[in-house]
């Protein structure tokens, strides 16, 4: 039952990412929150506290500024019960039958129900202590955040249109009968101050090349990487119901002659020359679209074909991986170059040959602001298209308003946060950090890497996805410590949410708590959650 205890680590890392504020409630507002009261000590309370009429909903959760209906529990509960089976369908849980009535853990007589209610006050528990701290530190929501959670609810009025129901209805119908909006909004912006606090705070962390040195020190494997060839020769063939037999024991021992044949490589030229040469000779084992056959192929478009099929067997700076004997052999530290291993794997013989064994990576990243501008970016009044040349105009106009004036980094991101419709960068002005070469497409890629690149260097770049008005920050890390970063940071915000656990401790009703339950949905009701979940 390992794998499921990470439920609440992805539905943090998900919340870290910012991907499901709108469909995660939390009851709670600050002192910017036009939805907040004050109680007779100045302090903010929020619209699910008791004393509150928009909410018949008990309190089961309370911290120093935030208090947590029993609306907003239960429909976490069973955000986190479907965030499961999502990942790991239903065949650890029977659907059909109570949760308390199922175990998750037999021995210890923990139910299904008590795991949920479980990873639901673990989840509280975090973003709530993020947002205290977030209060502590006079973290105010701007106006431009404001403005997201109204367009989110406007989405969600909109998405109650289109069900043909109220926006009281479809809240209900959504989040529970006792879910107001007033609740969700508050449970936006606490998220929201949660959440920039958190984030800023990983961001905050100093650390120095002895840091990285003495992480990489303690454990090398896990940041080392290593460059191999890899080919199956199988000796299996697939049934209509989808099970897998030995074609023959003739064909069997071929492919063993075959592999052990490949194996005696003493380069990777040798290994694709060989490979090579036996794919010509046997053309159905190279793939082709569902479009197109073999056959149909022309020479030039056949071996343009087998090339790149060829060059795929290739696998380039792969990270440490010890999820097979195969793989532990490769990745062992007294692999040589050159080195060749064949392995029956059940189904067929892998050959390996070791290009270049564990090394750390000392590849050079660089950061980047870009704006992308794409046809969306522009509405023509007459409801014509939008051609590329005023896409292109779009991202030149932008530009140039960059550079009339304030021509500062922090000018580019606000201007990145105003118009760019890449969804991966807009909120946080258009950066990427730490990009590594061959990450991105190729004209975006080139830009970045080109050899004379300096600091403050802009421009506009066409890819498939439109035009990139291109900002230079400078240098990142090496490769080998972009890992190692993160961990150093998930490590010093780990020590820093104990800490704010013991700050702000928060007391759940365990009585009330206990009361949560599944809430059977209609079917277009799961589906308008999935989506907003994934705003």
């Amino acid at each position: 039952m390992k794998e499921n205890k990470s439920l609440v680590k992805r539905i943090m890392a998900a919340l870290a990412a910012g991907t499901i504020l709108i469909a995660v409630p939390m009851s709670g507002c600050n002192s910017n929150n036009n939805n907040e009261k004050k109680d007779s000590s100045g302090e903010s309370a929020v619209s699910g506290d008791t004393s509150d009429s928009n909410s018949n909903s008990t309190i089961v959760a309370t911290s120093e500024h935030y208090s947590i209906p029993f609306s907003v529990f239960q429909y976490l509960y069973n955000y986190n019960y479907k965030s499961f089976v999502s990942n790991y369908g239903t065949q650890l849980i029977d659907s059909s039958k109570p949760l308390n009535e199922q175990y998750y853990d037999q021995d210890n007589k923990i139910s299904w129900h008590d795991y949920f209610i479980t990873s639901t006050e673990d989840y509280i528990t975090y973003i709530v202590c993020f947002a205290e701290g977030g209060l502590a530190h006079g973290m105010q929501l701007t106006a431009d955040e404001k403005k997201e959670i109204e367009d989110g609810f406007k989405e969600f009025e909109s998405a109650a249109a289109q069900n043909s129901k109220s926006v009281d209805e479809y809240i209900k119908e959504v989040y529970g009968d006792d879910v107001t909006k007033d609740d969700i909004i508050n449970i936006q912006t606490m998220s929201k101050i949660g959440l920039k606090y958190r984030n800023e705070l990983y961001k905050s962390y100093k650390l120095t090349d002895a840091d990285y040195e003495k992480k990489y020190s303690e454990d090398k494997t896990s940041y080392q990487i290593a460059d191999y060839y890899s080919y199956t020769f199988s000796y299996t063939e697939t049934n209509e119901d989808g099970t897998s037999q030995t074609v023959n024991e003739e064909t069997k021992k071929k492919m063993e002659e075959n592999a052990k044949a490949l194996s005696n490589s003493k380069s990777g030229k040798e290994f694709n020359d060989y490979l090579t040469k036996y794919l010509k000779a046997n053309p159905s084992l190279v793939p082709v679209n569902s479009t197109s056959s073999e056959s149909s192929l022309t020479e030039e478009e056949f071996n343009n074909l087998l090339n790149s099929y060829v060059e795929s067997c290739y696998h380039a700076k792969s990270a440490y991986d010890d999820s097979n004997d195969l793989s532990k052999w490769v990745f062992d530290e007294s692999r040589k170059a050159n080195e060749t291993k064949v392995e029956d794997t059940g189904s067929g013989y892998t050959v390996v040959l070791v290009d270049k064994p564990l090394y750390r990576n000392e590849t050079g990243t660089r950061n980047v602001r870009h704006i992308l501008i794409t046809s969306d970016s522009i509405t023509n009044e007459d409801g014509s298209e939008v051609t590329d040349a005023q896409v292109k105009a779009e991202a030149e106009r932008i530009l140039k308003e960059w550079n009339s004036k304030d021509s500062t980094e922090e000018r580019f991101a606000e201007l990145a946060k105003q118009y760019s419709m890449d969804p991966g960068s807009k909120a946080n002005g258009g950066i990427y950090e730490n990009v590594e070469p061959g990450q991105m497409v190729p004209a975006f890629n080139d830009w970045l890497f080109d050899k004379n690149r300096k600091p403050g260097d802009t421009g506009i770049v066409k890819t498939d996805y439109g035009y990139h008005i291109m900002f230079y920050i400078g240098e990142g890390l090496k490769s080998w410590q972009v890992k190692i970063d993160s961990a150093l940071r998930d490590e010093k915000l780990a020590a820093d949410y104990e800490g704010l656990k013991k700050d702000y401790p928060i007391e759940f009703d365990k009585e009330a708590v206990d009361k949560a339950e599944i809430k059977k949905e209609e079917e277009s009701s799961d589906s308008s959650a999935a989506n907003l979940a994934q705003q």
